[in-house]
């Protein structure tokens, strides 16, 4: 297992579905904004419609993020066929994404991929991840988690368990609010190369413990400064955020 980075107070920043504060999260102009405002890595969500394809949404409903004026406003997303959820609207004009159109996003002008934490929420929508990946990237992209173009990351043990079966070699991160012993022992028995708990949460036994058995440890979500700054006591490697810019500019202080 490759060693965490070395713990450097200003950890690598991660756009949660993409710059949640700033744009309609989760869509292609959040990762787009994100990664302009300053984002090392972007965050985004996983579901599966009815009819089995990938979209790109935090909730299991849609009540919360539709738009006034969409068309389909209700429901859980696993109700819905993915032609039926193209037809969501969401604020600023945007769409449910795909997968792939939220992997073509994750660029910089210059071409430069940004790495992708892909959130499965389905456990379901594991297979389906770790086939796109694979046919996005090459095998030899995921040898070193420092520098994977993507990684496979969730709450649910299920799904990092079919992610580790079909592609052993996608990188896999635990998340949790809080950690305890059956938190290590499922990190442990997975083989995931990146832990990821609540800012709130997490102790600094935790955070000890996370750098003693050899993997990285991401941190969520900074929204204020007393977050990030106990974020940055506790030490971590990335750090998950929902404002890249205003996150950048108080780790420059640092």
């Amino acid at each position: 297992m490759q060693p965490p980075r070395d713990q450097d107070p200003r950890p690598l920043l991660v756009g949660h579905r993409g710059a949640a504060a700033l744009e309609p999260e989760n869509t292609v102009r959040a990762v787009r904004r994100g990664i302009a405002e300053g984002a090392d890595l972007v965050e985004f969500d996983v579901h599966l419609s009815a009819d089995g394809q990938d979209v790109i949404l935090h909730d299991p409903e849609l009540d919360r993020t539709a738009a006034p004026a969409s068309p389909l406003r209700h429901g859980r997303v696993d109700g819905y066929t993915r032609t039926e959820l193209d037809t969501v609207l969401l604020e600023h004009g945007e769409r449910l994404p795909r997968l792939a159109q939220m992997l073509d996003a994750a660029h910089r002008p210059d071409g430069a991929a940004v790495p992708a934490l892909v959130e499965v929420k389905a456990p379901a929508a594991a297979s389906l991840v770790v086939a796109a990946l694979r046919e996005r990237f090459p095998r030899q992209a995921f040898a070193d988690p420092g520098t994977s173009p993507a990684w496979v990351i969730s709450f649910h043990p299920a799904a990092l368990a079919a992610a580790r079966a079909e592609a052993p070699e996608v990188p896999r991160m635990l998340i949790a609010h809080a950690a305890d012993d059956a938190f290590f022992a499922v990190a442990e028995e997975l083989e995931v190369a990146q832990l990821s708990l609540r800012i709130r949460d997490c102790r600094p036994e935790d955070a000890a413990r996370c750098r003693e058995g050899g993997r990285r440890l991401n941190l969520w979500t900074a929204r204020t400064e007393e977050q990030l700054d106990r974020a940055l006591d506790l030490g971590c490697d990335t750090l998950t955020v929902d404002d890249p810019a205003w996150a950048r500019r108080r780790l420059a202080g640092a």
